[in-house]
Parts: structure tokens; C-alpha cells; sequence
């Protein structure tokens, strides 16, 4: 079982469901709503979009936890850390 939203689709003017199971990115538009995209093989570049009207903010809500730049680099920074002050011992033989 899917987790699925309710949209405001600016192609078809209308309001549609879709699987966020299946989303492969969510994209804020500068004029306002979001870019949707979805994995398909038959596509130009392996993806289909739809534009919404919905505010990027609404689907923040469905990640599961929000990460950075500056996240990522204090994680590179930290295993750096741990592997530089691993003891590998050395087998005699």
C-alpha cells in the first residue's frame, strides 16, 4: 500500500491523486508551485514531470528527514574523523 496525496495539477487543471511511492523528486518553481517527477523508462531522460500549484512545504511534511549541504558535510567531516582514528591490527604471519 502506497502513500498517496491529492494535487492541483496545472496541466489538467483539476485535482489528482498520485503515489508518492513512485516520485522521484519535488522541485519548488519559482513561479510558485512544484515540479513533479517520475521515474519512466519511455520518457526523454527516464522521467515524466507535472507541474502543481501545491507549495513545496506540503510535501516536506512526507520526507523523512530534511538534509543539508551543510549536513552532508559535517557527516563526511565526522567519518573522516572515525576512520583516521581506527587501530587496523596487524596479523604476524
Amino acid at each position: 500500500m502506497g502513500l498517496y496525496v491529492e494535487v492541483e495539477s496545472i496541466e489538467k487543471g483539476c485535482k489528482v491523486i498520485i503515489n508518492l511511492d513512485t516520485v522521484m523528486e519535488v522541485a519548488p518553481l519559482t513561479s510558485g508551485g512544484c515540479e513533479i517527477s517520475f521515474p519512466d523508462q519511455a520518457s526523454v531522460g527516464g522521467r515524466r514531470t507535472m507541474k502543481v500549484k501545491d507549495n513545496y512545504t506540503m510535501f516536506q511534511q512526507f520526507a523523512i528527514q530534511p538534509v543539508s549541504s551543510e549536513d552532508i558535510a559535517k557527516k563526511v567531516k565526522s567519518l573522516k574523523e572515525t576512520k583516521a582514528s581506527i587501530d587496523v591490527p596487524k596479523f604476524a604471519g
